[in-house]
This record gives structure tokens, C-alpha cells and sequence, in this order.
């Protein structure tokens, strides 16, 4: 009894560890993230590439609220050592299917505060608006923040699921990083 007791924990350890942020091989990228600074404001633009996967898609067309949050994390950057988390951000867009106007209605929201609601009028465009970060102010550079060099790093979270009917998993791109920056009194450089 204890034997069976011990492989079932096993296995469900197993699958949580696997399942739990599957990256898949065949899935969307992100081919790079571009960041840039307007006053104090660090603007982060990324995108999907191709574009949402299959299973995402079917969701976005069966009419159920389709969900795509973005993780963006602000680092200083070391050369020798683990790079220091400054902050971090979650942007969430969802796409809703409103069958008596046969539109989509878009909603961003940054760290669960609503940004805009908009109604765009074909899946295509709903499905291009959940794939990207469209240049979004997203961390406000400070003093605190001077002289260092900074990166960000953003992924994509695009699809939920379980396993062994209990253990939830994600589906998303890995992480990948801006180029380096330096913030500095008069802008970044």
C-alpha cells in the first residue's frame, strides 16, 4: 500500500513539474522584445510569432472569453551574478465574442487594472490584438534607478489546461530579453 501510495505522489509530482509552464517546441515565439523611453515611461513592445496557436484560437471562435496575459519583468543587469528583479508586471488582454452585434469586445488590463475596452469587428483582429504589446508604457523609470544597466524580460501565457485531472498547467513561450539599457538623468541611452 505505502509502494502505491509513493508512485501515485510521484507521478503527481512529475506531472506538475512538466506540466506546470509547458514551453512547447512547436508553439509561438516571441522574436524579440523592443523597449524604449518616452519622459519617465519604459515602453515594452513584443508580439507573437506566427501568432496564437491552434487550440487558441478554436477557444477565441467557440465565442468563450479568450485570455493572453503578458509577464514583464524589469532587471538590472549583472554580469557575474543573477540579474536583481526591479519590478514586475502582468498585462492581460481578453477577447470576447458578442453574438448580438457579431463583434469582439477587447479588454487590457495592466496588473489588474482596466486600461480600455474596446469593439473591434473581425476574430482576425481580436486574435492580433490578444498577440501583441503594443508599445505599452509599462515600468516608470526613477532616481532609484540611475546609472544601472537595466533589461526586461517578457513571456506570453496563452493557454491553461490539467493534468491528471487535477494539476492546472499553463501553456507558454519561454522568456526572452530586451537588449541592455542604461537609464540615466537625461534619458535612456
Amino acid at each position: 500500500m505505502r509502494t502505491r501510495v509513493f508512485l501515485l505522489l510521484a507521478a503527481l509530482c512529475a506531472g506538475a513539474n512538466t506540466a506546470r509552464g509547458l514551453v512547447a517546441e512547436d508553439g509561438p515565439v516571441i522574436p524579440g522584445v523592443s523597449t524604449w523611453v518616452a519622459g519617465q515611461d519604459l515602453h515594452v513592445d513584443a508580439r507573437l510569432s506566427p501568432g496564437l496557436p491552434e487550440d487558441t484560437l478554436q477557444r477565441l471562435a467557440s465565442g468563450l472569453p479568450t485570455t493572453v496575459t503578458w509577464e514583464m519583468r524589469l532587471f538590472v543587469f549583472r554580469n557575474l551574478w543573477f540579474d536583481s528583479l526591479k519590478d514586475d508586471r502582468r498585462y492581460a488582454v481578453t477577447a470576447t465574442y458578442r453574438p448580438v452585434t457579431s463583434d469582439y469586445a477587447i479588454e487590457r488590463r495592466l496588473d489588474a487594472r482596466l486600461l480600455d475596452t474596446r469593439v473591434v469587428p473581425t476574430r482576425g483582429e481580436a486574435a492580433a490584438a490578444l498577440a501583441k504589446v503594443p508599445g505599452l508604457p509599462s515600468f516608470t523609470m526613477g532616481d532609484h534607478l540611475l546609472g544601472k544597466k537595466l533589461l526586461v524580460r517578457v513571456r506570453c501565457l496563452y493557454g491553461s489546461g490539467v493534468v491528471l485531472g487535477v494539476v492546472p498547467t499553463s501553456a507558454e513561450t519561454a522568456w526572452v530579453r530586451s537588449g541592455i539599457f542604461e537609464w540615466t538623468a537625461t534619458g535612456a541611452r
